[in-house]
């Protein structure tokens, strides 16, 4: 019998901590890199934060005919940048981590899509990420909805 799965993509709400948090967390780890402990809630409480410039989005693997929330399964994280180059602002997605048991099935794509969507809401001209050079998997997704046409440098100013 075929599975009758479906995907939702919301908002974060205030009961979402700790799902988010593991997703979070594997994202942090993919990148092998680390962040302070208590980061993970203030990350968190910036993007519940009306105020805040900071936004999240979920996926939720949900049974068809469900009206509950399933399963986080993906995250994605994105914030507005000016630019002098228009009035319109760009929209940068930041952070996007999907379950990797869920990976290579389109969930990904509509991550990107809903930032797109509401990147367009908020008035943004172009949504814009990035990725390490070496993140092979990703970057075949990327590279059938965007451009990738500049390099990135970085300078620590720790």
């Amino acid at each position: 019998m075929a599975s009758s799965e479906e995907f939702k993509i919301t908002k974060l709400n205030r009961n979402d901590f700790d799902e988010w948090s593991a997703l979070f967390r594997g994202y942090i780890d993919f990148y092998e890199t680390s962040i302070p402990e208590d980061q993970y809630e203030k990350t968190f409480e910036r993007i519940l934060d009306a105020e805040s410039d900071l936004y999240g989005l979920v996926m939720r693997q949900q049974n068809a005919g469900e009206s509950t929330d399933g399963k986080m399964i993906a995250i994605a994280h994105f914030f507005p940048q000016q630019t002098p180059w228009s009035e319109k602002k760009i929209m940068l997605l930041n952070d996007l981590f999907v379950d990797p048991s869920l990976r290579g099935k389109g969930q990904g794509r509509k991550m990107i899509q809903a930032v797109a969507d509401a990147s367009k809401e908020m008035g943004c001209f172009r949504l814009q990420w990035m990725t390490k050079h070496d993140n092979v998997a990703a970057r075949r997704l990327y590279d059938t909805m965007a451009e990738a046409a500049f390099v990135q440098y970085r300078m620590g100013l720790d």
